[in-house]
């Protein structure tokens, strides 16, 4: 897996190292022996910069596997997430429509929303069309609520992850689009029925400061693609890494310890 790979990685590394210092003290041992200070620093430096990387790397993957459930729930969510967010834009531009789950309707509709030059003429049409902006208006805040709070709800368990970081902080950047998005069209072209606590809410938003020098249609235009190309990479990205953290085998292997006939084994928790 990928975690052994970088311990292999970082092993290959200290070991070269050590055998570069080797072979120097045949091709430049004169210089080694005039400077004796030098030689021991030197020394000492690669031993202990060759010991941390090998130590964290042992120290990370004890974590990850304290935790790696947890983490692969965290990231199926986040997963369900970016899905919800390209799918549900796919069929309000009126590309097609996701009818089931499965892997092939999937792809077929990933395929769809990686298509840009289609996605592009798709948003252009839409908003020339003033009957369905509101409705790309309700699905943005729809959907920049549900992935604010699917961040906000395990933020604080991710957050120091190092491993999974990068892949969270994406997840971050989508939020935010979504919220600057559902933003700038709320208080541009407010909903009917609008409540004083929500006219309040969208008065202290940060995105309502430039909602005027940025909702022009060029800009909503960018937006939108960015966020689903966002979105359609995060969905596989994500669901790749939380299958490398724990594997299917592991779970089917687990429900049959669980389901046999000796159930009050203990079946170990995966690790890396």
């Amino acid at each position: 897996m990928v975690q052994e790979r970088r311990l292999v990685l970082a092993a290959c590394v200290g070991l070269a190292l050590m055998l570069a210092a080797a072979a120097s003290d045949f091709i430049v041992g004169s210089f080694w022996s005039r400077h004796a200070l030098l030689t021991s620093l030197v020394a000492n430096v690669l031993v202990v910069a060759i010991t941390l990387v090998v130590i964290n790397e042992l120290v990370e993957r004890r974590d990850r596997r304290r935790w790696n459930l947890l983490a692969q729930s965290v990231l199926l969510a986040l997963t369900q997430s970016a899905r919800a967010t390209w799918t549900g834009l796919v069929e309000v531009l009126r590309l097609g429509e996701v009818h089931s789950g499965a892997v092939q309707p999937l792809l077929e509709g990933a395929s769809m929303a990686r298509d840009s030059e289609r996605v592009s003429q798709a948003i252009t049409e839409l908003l020339a069309d003033g009957e369905r902006r509101p409705v790309l208006q309700r699905v943005t805040v729809t959907l920049a609520d549900h992935t604010s709070q699917v961040i906000a709800r395990w933020a604080s368990v991710m957050v120091n992850a190092g491993p999974y970081a990068k892949v969270l902080n994406r997840h971050v950047e989508l939020a935010a689009r979504l919220e600057w998005l559902s933003s700038v069209l709320t208080h541009n072209e407010p909903p009917e029925g609008q409540s004083r606590r929500e006219q309040a809410l969208l008065r202290s938003n940060v995105a309502t400061e430039h909602a005027e020098e940025w909702g022009s249609d060029e800009w909503l235009h960018d937006q939108l693609l960015a966020v689903i190309n966002l979105a359609t990479e995060l969905d596989y990205r994500s669901r790749e890494l939380a299958y490398e953290i724990v594997p299917l085998s592991w779970w089917a292997e687990r429900t049959a310890g669980l389901a046999g006939p000796e159930a009050a084994g203990s079946a170990q928790a995966p690790s890396d």
